[in-house]
């Protein structure tokens, strides 16, 4: 009787304590992005080399994966069996009983094992990630692995979670794509556009078209390009990549570019232009950005091309969309193309940007007889937008809303939010974060439109991969939670400060993230001159110790650039550090980060910087400076 009361009271007292619990605490266990619903209770769960994962039948490839997870995290090797064959477990199953939503799971761990289950494989395996995250935090020095017990019941917001790269301006390898690929499952991010062609390379093979890679995955010789930069992906390269990112519940949606972006075809087969050419790629920076020649809309050769190329791109992707780009389409060659003209007169169209809609609307009538739906950058909506089409906002979210009220749907991806390539300045974590996907203006039918979100990575300024990195984390990791956690979790600290506990992760992947930094002061036009002169701030409150301090000056907005010739850290007004190198910051940023190195540290000091710059071009420039913690 007294032992049947004391269960009773222990009971009692763990659903009392998972209660007090329940969606609190999230950033204890550093999860990112944070799950729907977490109940905790005081114990935990001990990994050992003597832990099962049990999975059979279809649970097996999330449990391979686990396995993986744990063996490079944690330098254990855990076995897979169908049945429990060791002191404690973890298991993974595929309940399709369950009342979730599609690709949601159940993660329930206890003292003595722990059940992940799922209504579907998408489901288990994102399950199986959250564990892996745990048991990666759960890891200790002396090789003890806890994971603190919980149950765990979530699913996504949204059905696309998104990243683009640009492979085009700068050809990204299989080996970096592949780690792009396991970094974004790993924070459960699904879907990775590749941009394969555009003014700057065209980067697949298409078998029927082979001067597309032979002439146009290269750049000229003149232009003394790193050979790292030119390349293209056989069909055989790209077909297992595909395979590789299903394996982790990622598709891959590859992007052709059309109408325009399309100079690297042009210079292949210049008969699909309006004037013949000739043409010749270059380096974006080395050329006139965005150039006037297209595909004629008027030459049906244009046509039997895209459907030829189209025919192979979708033999080698199975994703539901296929992006067509649309975007920056200059219209001045179709106004003097008597091709162009005609098919305006012929088709009864009202003038240029109507061709375009034609041009759109005519791809995705072919796409859909493929049984394939096209997606496109926000112009496509420009003379009238294609009926089945899904529209990609980048413009803001203007076109987002156009779109979802017509009944199409959309991937929001605002430069203001979504575009890595821009500085941390400009964009910084925080700021990515604060980014809500469904505007409040649309009806509630309208809002279901909202497919999610995407960031974008363009690669014509941060070309090698540990320069991608750094523009992508961890603000890529702001994308993935908003695009997964339920719209009320907008704790910004909290977030931060998950952010900042996940940056050893981010080390394991290998990852050259931006470093934490905070902004120590601006300058405006009335704080510089054209002449050089100092700009002085006070950063007591920031040194805590000796090392090496960064500075690094992000320009914002304006017309004008700023050059700096000199940084200094004083201590008590006398010159404790210097780095001397001449650095632009603007348009571009040219050696703009600057290197201190304090050998011994004051607690009682007055800490100063002084930076020595001016104004170039004019007066007008704004900017952000910031310090990089030691």
């Amino acid at each position: 009787m007294f032992k049947a009361k004391s269960v009773t009271r222990t009971i009692i007292a763990f659903v009392i304590l998972v209660s007090m619990l329940s969606f609190a605490g999230a950033g204890e266990f550093e999860l990112i992005p944070v799950p729907r619903q977490i109940e905790r209770a005081e114990c935990e769960f001990v990994l050992s080399k003597e832990t099962t994962i049990i999975a059979g039948g279809k649970a097996r490839e999330a449990a391979r994966h686990l396995q993986s997870m744990i063996a490079e995290e944690c330098d254990l090797t855990m076995s897979i069996a169908d049945a429990k064959t060791g002191p404690s477990f973890i298991n993974l199953a595929v309940d399709e009983s369950l009342e979730l939503d599609e690709s949601g799971y159940v993660l329930e761990v206890a003292p003595e094992g722990v059940t992940v289950r799922a209504r579907d494989c998408g489901g288990l395996f994102y399950g199986a990630v959250t564990l892996g995250q745990m048991v990666s935090a759960g890891s200790q020095e002396d090789g003890t692995i806890s994971v603190p017990a919980v149950r765990i019941r979530d699913w996504p917001r949204f059905e696309w979670r998104g990243l683009m790269l640009d492979c085009s301006r700068t050809f990204q390898s299989l080996d970096y794509l592949r780690k792009t690929i396991d970094r974004m499952a790993f924070y459960k991010m699904n879907v990775l556009h590749l941009h394969l062609t555009d003014d700057q390379g065209w980067r697949l093979e298409i078998e029927k078209y082979p001067e597309l890679t032979q002439k146009g995955a290269r750049f000229p010789d003149k232009y003394d390009e790193p050979a790292s930069h030119d390349g293209f992906y056989t069909q055989e390269e790209m077909k297992g990549l595909v395979s590789y990112a299903a394996e982790r519940n990622v598709t891959i949606v590859p992007e052709i570019e059309m109408p325009g972006h399309s100079l690297a075809a042009l210079a292949c087969y210049p008969e699909l232009s309006c004037t013949g050419g000739s043409f010749e790629i270059f380096p974006f920076f080395k050329g006139p950005n965005i150039t006037r020649d297209i595909y004629c809309a008027g030459n049906e050769e244009t046509f039997a091309f895209l459907k030829d190329v189209l025919d192979e791109v979708i033999a080698i992707f199975p994703s539901e969309y296929i992006h067509i780009g649309g975007d920056e389409a200059p219209k001045a060659r179709w106004e003097e193309c008597p091709k162009c003209q005609e098919r305006i007169a012929e088709e009864g169209l009202q003038n240029e940007h109507e061709l375009q809609s034609y041009f759109i609307e005519r791809i995705e009538e072919y796409v859909n007889s493929k049984g394939r739906k096209i997606i496109g950058w926000d112009e496509i909506l420009e003379g009238g937008l294609a009926p089945n089409a899904a529209v990609m906002s980048w413009r803001g979210i203007k076109g987002g809303i156009a779109a979802a009220k017509a009944g199409n749907k959309v991937v929001m991806s605002p430069t203001s939010h979504c575009y890595f390539d821009y500085s941390y300045a400009a964009t910084d974590t925080a700021e990515a974060y604060s980014f809500e996907p469904v505007p409040a203006s649309l009806a509630s039918e309208q809002k279901d439109m909202i497919m999610g979100l995407q960031a974008n990575f363009w690669s014509h300024i941060d070309r090698e991969p540990e320069k991608v990195d750094r523009q992508l984390f961890p603000r890529l990791l702001a994308i993935a939670e908003r695009g997964w956690s339920d719209e009320s979790i907008r704790d910004t600290e909290d977030f931060l400060g998950r952010v900042k506990l996940n940056l050893p992760m981010l080390e394991k992947f290998g990852i050259n993230y931006r470093v934490p930094m905070v902004t120590i002061g601006k300058w405006r036009p009335e704080t510089v001159s054209q002449e050089y002169g100092p700009l002085t701030f006070d950063i007591s409150k920031h040194i805590d110790s000796a090392g090496i301090y960064k500075v690094q000056l992000q320009y914002t907005r304006g017309a004008c650039r700023l050059g700096m010739r000199s940084v200094e850290l004083l201590c008590n007004s006398k010159v404790a550090a210097r780095d001397d190198h001449r650095g632009e910051a603007g348009a571009r940023h040219i050696d703009n980060t600057y290197e201190l190195e304090l050998d011994e540290y004051d607690s009682e000091a007055d800490y100063e910087l002084r930076i020595t710059a001016r104004s170039e071009g004019g007066g007008e420039s704004y900017g952000n400076v910031y310090l990089f913690a030691n």
